[in-house]
């Protein structure tokens, strides 16, 4: 098994398979899926997913000369043919990975090794099991203007992000969060 961390790779890790249909049709699917995978020049990698005590076939797919674009083109257009939700996609360059949906959102995602987390789903190879864990996002205000009266913040001090509810934003702004500001100790969660 390889880094799925390293900045140098890229792959897109994929379940053609779907609940509702038979073994069979689920075995031809993925016949489909590699047929495909293996015509766009990508070296295909079995592994076995599980979630709620169902297993499924999914594919860790590795581009061979493969940019960034299309390997976003490529996970789009899995998700199409297939008619899945989601799947993981990571980016050449990046060490986080990425959930892109099927509206072609994304969010970032980091590896957990030997996760015992029985909510995430879980995908095993080669005797190590890995799971990928959703991280938030934030972004950082600049100016007065990007608070708002009951917005939630997370302010760093004491070496932690602390949480706290914006009350009245033209007292508090000049007392504190002006001063968190200049020195990018303020943050907001995206949601």
């Amino acid at each position: 098994m390889f880094n799925l961390s390293d900045p140098k790779i890229s792959y897109i890790l994929f379940s053609p398979e779907n609940e509702s249909n038979s073994e069979e049709e689920n075995k031809n699917l993925c016949e489909k899926a590699c047929s495909i995978l293996y015509s766009k020049d990508y070296t295909i990698i079995s592994v076995t997913g599980l979630y709620n005590g169902v297993y499924e076939n999914s594919f860790i797919a590795i581009p061979q000369n493969r940019n960034n674009d299309d390997l976003r083109k490529d996970s789009i257009y899995l998700l199409d043919s297939f008619h899945q939700d989601s799947l993981i996609l990571k980016y050449l360059g990046e060490t986080l990975s990425t959930k892109v949906l099927n509206d072609g959102t994304q969010r970032p995602m980091s590896v957990a090794i030997y996760d015992s987390n029985l909510n995430n789903k879980t995908y095993l190879c080669n005797g190590i099991s890995f799971s990928f864990i959703e991280e938030k996002r934030y972004y950082t205000p600049k100016s007065k203007s990007d608070l708002k009266n009951g917005m939630i913040l997370e302010y760093f001090n004491n070496n932690q992000w602390n949480t706290r509810e914006v009350l009245n934003i033209d007292e508090e702004y000049e007392s504190l969060y002006k001063l968190l500001i200049k020195y990018n100790k303020l943050r907001v969660e995206l949601i």
